[in-house]
């Protein structure tokens, strides 16, 4: 089983090793909270919230990147002023048990599948389908910014909010609908205000590990030289725990720049782009409209150290997700075999 950059740092060793050698050196939000949370999932808030940045990034940079389509595949994931990357809407709409005769609900649904053999068994019962209309507003939104409101309600729908049906009928829908409706709204009014966003070059979904075995993750924005994380909670604290997995962002984007230029620049399949030199990290708080950032230059002043301590989270990385298949000579020649030092690793002790 894989081991990613969230399940990375949660290691006794690997977290006590950063934060020896970075302490934590984010700020807090500072101003009042502007947006609160009325009750809803997370999960649905940060998925439509972070719909509504790709959208707005989209909008105002003037070259797009989609950073997982850059790692496999024959995917084009370069786009510039004038071109709308490829996206969609998607609307929950109902349950695949429903186009079965022989079933009448989901529970029934659920018995079939578990005496079904694994291979056989369909991994979800929800049924998607694309709102053509909704993809076509979203796209208009791209291009002139109009109709925030149903905008907003396109990427709730995007992430899986269902109006209608989703609670009992004795709830006032509408007033129900409203209330998600107004807090999101006001969630992008205040992402509109902010300068971050106005960019260059975007990346979304930097992907990091892929074909390097090293340590999967995948952030959620590079915009410039910025990385990004998004936060739609009540929390104003810039926790260890951020910091932990902005510090691991940065150096697997480090990583990939470095093996894109020793290993993959002349390669038809894997990294098609190479990731540019993050100079910030920060964590953006959604419900304050604040952009927290860390200045790396004033964090890394000793490029020898952390030459040495990326060396170290590389070679963790690979002891961790290492492949049997996969011959790490070039990776380690690459990142690693200058600081060897006695704590690392060898082949011989895999």
């Amino acid at each position: 089983m894989t081991t990613g950059v969230t399940d990375f740092i949660k290691i006794g060793e690997v977290r006590q090793e950063i934060d020896s050698t970075y302490p934590n050196p984010g700020e807090d939000a500072e101003g009042k909270l502007k947006v609160v949370n009325n009750g809803y999932g997370h999960q649905l808030v940060g998925n439509a919230f972070e719909y509504l940045c790709r959208l707005l990034l989209y909008r105002r940079c003037n070259e797009i990147i989609h950073g997982s389509w850059s790692t496999f595949g024959n995917f084009e994931p370069r786009w510039t002023n004038g071109e709308t990357p490829p996206l969609n809407v998607m609307r929950f709409d109902g349950m695949k048990w429903e186009e079965y005769d022989d079933i009448s609900s989901q529970e029934e649904w659920d018995e079939k599948q578990n005496n079904l053999p694994v291979w056989k068994r369909q991994r979800s019962s929800v049924k998607w389908t694309e709102d053509e209309q909704l993809t076509k507003l979203v796209k208009q939104y791209i291009q002139t910014g109009m109709n925030t409101r149903k905008v907003v309600r396109a990427s709730l729908i995007n992430a899986g909010w269902k109006p209608d049906k989703s609670v009992q009928s004795w709830i006032n829908r509408k007033a129900f609908a409203e209330d998600i409706l107004n807090e999101m709204e006001e969630l992008f009014e205040l992402l509109r205000e902010t300068e971050w966003t106005n960019g260059n070059t975007m990346i979304e979904q930097p992907g990091f590990g892929g074909h390097r075995y090293i340590l999967p993750g995948e952030g959620d924005f590079i915009v410039d030289d910025l990385l990004v994380d998004i936060k739609t909670t009540e929390g104003r604290t810039f926790t260890n725990q951020f910091w932990r997995q902005l510090l691991m962002y940065y150096v697997l984007c480090d990583v990939q720049r470095i093996l894109y230029e020793e290993m993959y620049a002349d390669s038809e399949d894997v990294a098609k782009i190479k990731y540019p030199e993050i100079s910030k990290v920060g964590i953006y708080f959604a419900r304050y409209g604040e952009l927290r950032t860390v200045n790396m230059g004033d964090v890394i002043q000793d490029q020898d150290r952390y030459e040495e301590f990326r060396a170290w989270i590389v070679d963790r990385g690979i002891e961790e997700n290492r492949h049997a298949q996969k011959n790490y000579n070039m990776e380690r020649e690459a990142l690693t075999e200058p600081y060897d030092y006695k704590r690392q690793q060898t082949f011989s002790d895999f």
